[in-house]
């Protein structure tokens, strides 16, 4: 019953988000952010209130968490809009020029509307391809897969059977886009936030694909700006880091699961209520 309540929300609120104008768009987006999300989802709001004295016991709870419903709710629901937002000059880029290099790994953060990321990266002509995690609605699925198309971008799905076309596209030259913030088997898996060194996931990955290929990685986010006629965004694309590569694998892969950890952590601190995984992360995960 909660499935099928979840996915008529779904519908109801991308239909209306695709064909309503704007001004009436991203009002529906705040009126679901204010009073329907927090009660669909109360063990997220739950643990999302848990974790903020952990990470930050410097930010009010209650502020903090009406931008984190905020953020959540209007990026999953500016899908159908986000290339127009773009279009609309809502989107600002530091660092584009960081994006030149080939082959390039960006390794993202789900900050912001991360949307936002890939189409920043088509429209500075570093079209990537992009591993991502399918969501587990079918229909968040569809609508999220045809719009990232519709974008530029191409997908492959994530998995042990990812690295070897995820290296693929490393070896001819291309640019390769992925997060490393994955939740997956009910954890997330980076960056450690006090939990120790990390192991496994798309933050290792990342440093066996950059030892294997050479590529530089770029970290890669987007925040969420003080609206002004409506939402605005900034995507930065930080300067390349070039991990280790020496005739030690293991020490090479850990060294750079470290370097990776150390660039995203301090990010996702400073804006940590537009933090997709607050509400799934687990300080013994």
């Amino acid at each position: 019953m909660r499935k099928l309540l979840l996915d008529a929300v779904d519908r109801i609120s991308v239909g209306w988000m695709r064909h309503a104008p704007g001004p009436l768009a991203h009002g529906y987006a705040g009126l679901m952010a204010r009073w329907v999300a927090p009660r669909l989802y109360p063990r997220g709001d739950r643990y999302a209130r848990q974790n903020l004295p952990l990470l930050r016991p410097d930010l009010p709870v209650e502020p903090a968490m009406r931008a984190m419903w905020d953020n959540l709710t209007r990026s999953f629901l500016e899908v159908p809009r986000a290339r127009q937002m773009y279009d609309e000059g809502r989107v600002e880029t530091l660092g584009a020029e960081h994006l030149a290099t080939r082959p390039l790994m960006v390794n993202a953060i789900h900050l912001g509307n991360w949307e936002m990321v890939g189409l920043a990266m088509v429209r500075h002509s570093a079209p990537p391809t992009a591993i991502y995690q399918p969501p587990a609605s079918s229909y968040r699925h569809d609508i999220i897969v045809r719009e990232r198309i519709a974008g530029g971008g191409r997908l492959l799905p994530v998995g042990r059977d990812a690295a070897r076309p995820a290296m693929g596209v490393l070896k001819s030259g291309q640019v390769l886009l992925f997060s490393l913030d994955e939740h997956q088997h009910g954890r997330v898996a980076a960056p450690s936030l006090g939990r120790g060194p990390r192991q496994g996931g798309n933050i290792q990955l990342s440093a066996r694909l950059a030892r294997l290929s050479g590529a530089p990685v770029v970290i890669a986010h987007c925040i969420r700006l003080p609206p002004r006629d409506g939402p605005r965004f900034r995507v930065t694309f930080a300067p390349p880091l070039h991990l280790p590569r020496t005739a030690d694998r293991v020490a090479d892969i850990a060294a750079g699961t470290a370097m990776l950890d150390a660039a995203i952590e301090p990010i996702i601190l400073q804006h940590l209520p537009q933090w997709l995984m607050l509400h799934e992360w687990r300080p013994e995960g």
